[in-house]
Formats: structure tokens, C-alpha cells, sequence
């Protein structure tokens, strides 16, 4: 019986704390709370890779470029702000289309002409990627013959 009453009280407690943490982010979240200014801005945002980006931010007047990575933001320039934010505005202009590839066998050349391409020296083999390493298996052929070729019993 008195470990059903301990556990009921532990499980209370811990409604409590849970509780107050819970009104504690709420009211964090709040706007209007000192220190929350506009002071930063992100204007534009250029996903690079998986872990790294580009950033256009506003800091008061000033349009910084910063370079985002996991690790650390570093500083890579600073624009005009009001460039900036009329570049991002407008939309991005499109593209031209990729000029026609000339067909295998052909090549474009210095003057823009079609000439015939020079034909492909051949690639040699290349050698497996594992090749002379402990996870190669011609590696493990070779040191079970060399070890058969040692325990081999001589007449």
C-alpha cells in the first residue's frame, strides 16, 4: 500500500513541475515581451547543401550577407539595403534555354561550326575499389594459399 501512495504523489509532483514548466514557455512565447525587437531581419534565404546557406539579413540600415554552416555564421559581405530589398522584390529573371548538343560523334567548334569530334582514347581497366585491402577478397585468397603452401606436409 505505501508503494501505491508514493507513486501517486512522484506522479503528482511530476504533473506540477511539468505544469509550470508549460506556463513558463507560454509565456516566453509571448510578443511584445522586452527584448523581442525587429532589430534582424532574414530577407532571403539560398540553401547551398544539406548543412550549409546563404543569407541576405537586415541589422538596423545594413543588408549583410552571412554564410551559414552547422558549425558557425561568418560574415561574407554587405550590400545596400535598399538593393537588396528591391532584388527581392522583383522576381528572378528565367532562364534561356540550353542551346542544342550536338549529336554524339560531333563537336562544336572554335567558330561555332559542327566539326567531327576526335574519336575517345579508350579508358583503361580500372582496379577494384577494395584492391590490396584487408575487405578484399583476392587479398584473403592470397594469404589462405600462402598459409596452405607453409602447413603443407612434406614427405
Amino acid at each position: 500500500m505505501e508503494t501505491v501512495a508514493l507513486a501517486g504523489r512522484m506522479l503528482i509532483a511530476l504533473a506540477v513541475v511539468l505544469g509550470f514548466m508549460w506556463v513558463i514557455a507560454r509565456r516566453l512565447k509571448k510578443p511584445g515581451r522586452a527584448g523581442s525587437t525587429t532589430l534582424v531581419d532574414v530577407l532571403a534565404r539560398r540553401q547551398l547543401s544539406r548543412n550549409a546557406s546563404v543569407a541576405v539579413v537586415r541589422v538596423l540600415d545594413q543588408a549583410l550577407i552571412v554564410g551559414i554552416t552547422e558549425g558557425h555564421i561568418s560574415l561574407i559581405g554587405e550590400t545596400e539595403l535598399e538593393a537588396a530589398e528591391r532584388a527581392i522584390e522583383k522576381p528572378a529573371p528565367r532562364r534561356s534555354p540550353r542551346p542544342a548538343r550536338p549529336q554524339p560523334g560531333r563537336a562544336i567548334g572554335p567558330d561555332g561550326r559542327i566539326v567531327e569530334a576526335p574519336r575517345p582514347t579508350p579508358m583503361r581497366p580500372r582496379t577494384p575499389a577494395l584492391a590490396g585491402s584487408a575487405l578484399s577478397p583476392d587479398t584473403w585468397r592470397q594469404t589462405i594459399q600462402s598459409l596452405r603452401g607453409r602447413t603443407a606436409r612434406r614427405s
